[in-house]
Order: C-alpha cells, then sequence, then structure tokens
C-alpha cells in the first residue's frame, strides 16, 4: 500500500504540474524592443530584462510613475504603461526615488553609497550628492522642496540643502543600519525605522530625537505618516503593521495577516486605507479607523512596493515576479500591467543553432532572440524555481533543475516549441543543484545538496519516464554545485562545496582522481572545446586551470578580487571567460592566464556566462535581473 500511495501521489502531482504550467507562446512587447538598447553599458549591444523592481513612486502630476530597479530608473507613462526612459547613472542598484513637491527634482539613492539627482522634466542628472559610508536604503524631500533626507546602511540619515546641495546635518541615534525615513505633511518631524528594532521621531529644525519607539527583535523596513501628519505606520520582519500615534508614541492598532515580512506601507491621500505590501507575495489593504483588512491582492512572488495615484483611485504595485500592476484602489480590480523586469537570472544557455537564449528567472523560463532581442516565450510554472537551464543536441528540448522543495529534487524536460513538460528524472534524496548534458545529448548529469552525482541516459518524447539511472556517483560530502563534461563524453567533472574537484570514469562510474589544489567551495567548472583544459572557479577568489593529459595546472591560480560564479570557454578554446561576484565579466587567455579585456556593466552579481555557438556573442547573466550581450566582432586580441 506504501508503495501504491507514493506511485500515486507522484503520478498525480506530475498530472497537476503538467495542468498548472502557464505557457505564454510567442509573446510580443507592446512597444517594441527598443528599451533593450537604451543606455548600454560599453561592448553591450543589447540588454534582456529591465532588471529587479525596487520602489515605484508617482509623478506629482499622476501620469507616469518612476520605477526604482537594479540597473536604473524607469519612467513609464501611468495611463498607456509604455516605457519612455530609462535614467543611468548609479553604478549599484537603486533602492529609493522621490520626487520634490515643485515637480523639479527627481532624487535616487543606490548601493552605491551615492544620492543622485535629476531634473524632473528632462531626466538629466544634475547632481551626485556624496557623504554616506555604505547603501543608501532611502531618499525623501521635506514637503516645502528645500530639505532632501536620506538614509543609509551606515546607520545614519543625512539632510541635504537643496538649494546648494551641501549636507546639513547628520543625525546619528540607530544602532543599526537605517531602512526608512519619511517627513511629516508639515516638514516639523522625521520619522526613520532601522535594523536595531527601533522606530525614531526627530524634529527637523534642530534634529533632535524626540521619541524611540522599540521594537525588540524586529527589523523595520518601511514608514509612513498619514496625511495630516498624526499617525505613523510602520512594517518589519515580524509581519505586523503597526499605527501609533506621532504625538504620545503610543501603539494605536496591530495588523496582523501577512506570512512574511514587510517590504512597504502607503496610506491613501484621503489618510482612510493603508496599503502594505510582503514578501508573502500579497498586499493587503486595511481601513485605518478599524484596522480591519479591506482587500487581499496577489502576486506571484515577493510584493516589494506600493504607492497610490495622487487622486487616490489607483493602486500601483511591484512584484519580484517581474511585474508592475495596476489597481482600481477602491474595487481591487486588476487595470493593466506592465512585464519585463525579474528577480534574478540564475542560468542561461544557448541553442545550439545560436537561434535562441534561454535563461532561468525564478518561476520561469524565458526564450529570446539574441539577434532582434525579442522575447519569444515565458513558461512559468507554480512552485518550481528554475535555477539552472540547458538545451540538449537536438535543439528541441530544455533540461531544467530548481527549487528548494520537494519539487527541486528532480531534473525536468520541456519541450521548446510548446513548453510541454516532457517527464522528470527522480531519485534525489535532497535538491539538485546542478546539471550538465554531454555534446551528444544522450547523457545527463545532476548533483545535488547532499553529495551523490546521478547519471540518466536520456530518451525524449516519453512522458512521465524521461530516462534511465545509469550510475550514482558517490565521494563528494557535500553540494556538488557544478558538472562539466569532457567534449569527448568519457569524463564528467564535478565541483563541490566540500573543497574538491572530482573526475569520474562515465562508463564504469568509479572515480579516476580528486584534484586537491582547490583550497575553497568550487562553484564552477568547464572543458575547453577542444578537451585539452579544464578550468575550476573557487570561492576563494581564484580561476585554477589544469592540463587534461597532465592533470597538472598550466600556471599558478589566477587571483580576482570576489568569488569567481560562472566559466566559459570560446568556441576555439582560446579565451576564458569569467563571471564574478564584482559585477565583472574577464576575458583571458586560455594558455597563459593572461588578462585580455573586461567588460563592466552589470550593477549585481554575475550569476552564468556562455558563448554563442559562433563565438561572436557573450552573454552574462545578473543578480541585477538582466542578460547583457557583450559583442565580440570589436575586440582585438594580440595573441
Amino acid at each position: 500500500m506504501t508503495w501504491l500511495l507514493k506511485r500515486i501521489t507522484h503520478l498525480l502531482g506530475i498530472v497537476l504540474l503538467s495542468i498548472s504550467i502557464l505557457f505564454l507562446s510567442f509573446l510580443s512587447n507592446a512597444f517594441s524592443e527598443a528599451y533593450t538598447r537604451w543606455h548600454l553599458p560599453p561592448g553591450a549591444k543589447a540588454r534582456l530584462g529591465k532588471g529587479r523592481i525596487n520602489a515605484i513612486r508617482y509623478f506629482p502630476d499622476g501620469n507616469k510613475i518612476a520605477v526604482a530597479t537594479a540597473i536604473g530608473i524607469w519612467i513609464y507613462d501611468a495611463r498607456t504603461g509604455e516605457a519612455l526612459d530609462l535614467l543611468t547613472g548609479h553604478t549599484g542598484r537603486v533602492y529609493s526615488v522621490a520626487f520634490s513637491a515643485n515637480r523639479k527634482w527627481i532624487a535616487t539613492g543606490s548601493t552605491d553609497d551615492t544620492v543622485l539627482l535629476w531634473d524632473a522634466h528632462t531626466g538629466e542628472q544634475k547632481a551626485a550628492l556624496i557623504r554616506h559610508a555604505d547603501t543608501v536604503s532611502w531618499v525623501t524631500f521635506s514637503p516645502n522642496s528645500e530639505v532632501l533626507a536620506s538614509a543609509s546602511y551606515d546607520d545614519t540619515i543625512q539632510l541635504w540643502d537643496m538649494h546648494t546641495n551641501e549636507p546639513l546635518e547628520t543625525l546619528w541615534g540607530h544602532g543599526g543600519s537605517v531602512y526608512c525615513v519619511a517627513y511629516s505633511s508639515n516638514g516639523k518631524l522625521l520619522a526613520s525605522g532601522a535594523s536595531d528594532g527601533t522606530v525614531r521621531l526627530w524634529e527637523v529644525s534642530t534634529g533632535t530625537p524626540l521619541k524611540t519607539i522599540v521594537l525588540q527583535d524586529i527589523r523595520v523596513r518601511t514608514i509612513a505618516f498619514s496625511p495630516d501628519g498624526r499617525i505613523l505606520a510602520s512594517g518589519g520582519t515580524d509581519h505586523i503593521v503597526y499605527l501609533w500615534d506621532v504625538n504620545t508614541g503610543e501603539r494605536l492598532k496591530t495588523m496582523g495577516g501577512h506570512s512574511h515580512y514587510i517590504s512597504s506601507v502607503a496610506f491613501s491621500p484621503d489618510g482612510r486605507s493603508l496599503t502594505s505590501a510582503s514578501h508573502d507575495s500579497t498586499f493587503r489593504i486595511w481601513d485605518v479607523n478599524t484596522g480591519n483588512l479591506l482587500k487581499t491582492l496577489t502576486h506571484e512572488d515577493s510584493a516589494i512596493s506600493v504607492t497610490y495615484s495622487p487622486d487616490g483611485k489607483t493602486l500601483v504595485s511591484g512584484s519580484y515576479d517581474g511585474s508592475i500592476r495596476f489597481w482600481n484602489s477602491s474595487t481591487g480590480e486588476l487595470l493593466k500591467t506592465i512585464t519585463g523586469h525579474t528577480h534574478r537570472v540564475l542560468s542561461i544557455a544557448y541553442s545550439p543553432d545560436g537561434n535562441t537564449l534561454a535563461c532561468a528567472v525564478g518561476n520561469n523560463f524565458e526564450l529570446w532572440v539574441p539577434q532582434t532581442a525579442e522575447r519569444l516565450k515565458t513558461v512559468a510554472v507554480p512552485n518550481i524555481d528554475f535555477h539552472s537551464v540547458v538545451y540538449l543536441a537536438d535543439g528541441k528540448t530544455i533540461a531544467s533543475i530548481g527549487g528548494f522543495n520537494f519539487f527541486g529534487r528532480k531534473a525536468r524536460l520541456w519541450d521548446v516549441q510548446t513548453g510541454r513538460f516532457m517527464g522528470s528524472f527522480a531519485g534525489h534524496t535532497n535538491y539538485a543543484t546542478s546539471l550538465a548534458i554531454s555534446s551528444d545529448g544522450g547523457m545527463l548529469a545532476s548533483g545535488a545538496r547532499d553529495g551523490p552525482i546521478r547519471l540518466w541516459e536520456v530518451h525524449t518524447g516519453e512522458q512521465l519516464l524521461a530516462g534511465d539511472l545509469r550510475q550514482t556517483l558517490v565521494g563528494h560530502t557535500r553540494s556538488a554545485g557544478s558538472l562539466a563534461f569532457s567534449p569527448d563524453g568519457s569524463t564528467l567533472a564535478s565541483g563541490s562545496s566540500d573543497n574538491t574537484l572530482r573526475l569520474w570514469d562515465i562508463r564504469s562510474g568509479e572515480p579516476l582522481k580528486t584534484l586537491t589544489e582547490d583550497t575553497n567551495w568550487v562553484r564552477a567548472v568547464v572543458y575547453s572545446p577542444d578537451g585539452s583544459m579544464l578550468a575550476s572557479g573557487n570561492r576563494d577568489n581564484t580561476i585554477r586551470v589544469w592540463d587534461v593529459e597532465t592533470q597538472e595546472l598550466l600556471y599558478p591560480p589566477i587571483g580576482h578580487s570576489a568569488d569567481v560564479t560562472s566559466l566559459a570557454y570560446s568556441p576555439d578554446s582560446r579565451v576564458l571567460a569569467s563571471g564574478n561576484y564584482n559585477s565583472k565579466v574577464y576575458l583571458r587567455d586560455a594558455r597563459t592566464g593572461k588578462e585580455l579585456h573586461i567588460f563592466a556593466g552589470h550593477t549585481s552579481d554575475v550569476s552564468c556566462i556562455v558563448y554563442s555557438p559562433d563565438g561572436k556573442t557573450l552573454a552574462s547573466g545578473s543578480y541585477d535581473g538582466t542578460i547583457l550581450l557583450w559583442d565580440l566582432t570589436k575586440l582585438t586580441f594580440n595573441q
């Protein structure tokens, strides 16, 4: 009975999974793909994806919205949803955006520790305010537009004179990162929330702290004054929204219901409603007088930011699911959706003919045409995160792994043309961490968090059973997070968080050698296409390149300023590319290790890189939510 029950549960899960696939075929972007070439970094010819959403604000006139993202500030027409502009200038992720009441200025805060000021009419960058020693998490203007307040992870709040752009005063008092800051409507008070579990009220004219509200073991992530300035709302990591009496510091309301931390709160312009966004993928609308829940609206992933239109009729929300949604604030009706933003890009793969590029982005995998920067398809699967995708040799099938739950224990196959789920490889007892396909497409390797690597014989076109288990490779004591087949298919290389790089005989499943020169977590491994070299990238910020025949290092380890996350050889085996946690992509002479070129343009960690089959383009995916396509045809190397 136990076996039968497990089998029925397994089959039912597959059926439900197939039914739940949301497949959007040949998506057409409403306003063409021109934005993919806006403000590109040097050397890039296209940017796929618009970057991770961090904050959303309406322009004071209500006609446009500004979206602070990992790559810059997107400006959208609030009526049509059309992308109008992209403001770039920060070298880090943009966390906050604010407008001055006189409608002259836009202020933005970033992980690059700076505040930038922009002309609200032209989008031209006007000034850089440099004083903070860490990420600028929040910016807000005083009601009279004469002072800008910025909060920072350096534990301070900085006040800036908007006439001179010079610092006025630094407010000290919080014992941890300051996440948020807000002015009262009369401009006399400033409120701040921080990682030390406190909400503080300051007298603006003197910079004197007036009240401190202590919430033990809570990081206060967001605050907002009511329009009349009498109530302060706060939300944080305890999943609860609090309303406070500004005059007394007394708690007025405690509104529970969220199951994850609160990322944003906003009062309606009339002060009657408060909306809270949470990482539980919902945002909730509350009655301020009673504290009662009025509506719950949902996204497919963490809700990050929420804002009301100036007239209060529209509510706009942003999420890590990559969407910006416009809602009727009274009825909860969804009015329109802007798409194209992504949370994190974890894996990318070119099709064998180079005509499509597959990328893993959270619950989706997407297909793009790299030549035109057009997005062809999005396949969305509830409960499954796509951490890695690879094309099979036929170009018609994609294999994937992903998910930190029961669903993450299997590798899966997908039909490229239809998005149809084609079957899974079940056998891991912990979630899968790596994936590799042999050059002929007949063998799939999957590594898991508990160490064992499984080799599967691939049978495409069959439902439920995708292939047969050929070997289980046992030797790693921790997660086998990176795998690579040798070009001739006889050997598998595996890198692990047990700090070893191992070689395995595919036919027998026996270990061939353990390369012990690696002194830290081996995050990436790759064979050169000619089979003569094997490269490993490590958490100790180094790359090691091995001669396959002698199994000796070709040259001393190459040092970097950050972890090496990904490696790729050019099709001719002459160049080795590496992606890093310092947001850069390096090109090196594969035989000597000499640095040839650096591509800089991502604003967050580079998670994956891959060459196009013709060797003319290098694609890099990043935690900033974008893929950059780098033009290699204009580079000349003296090799």
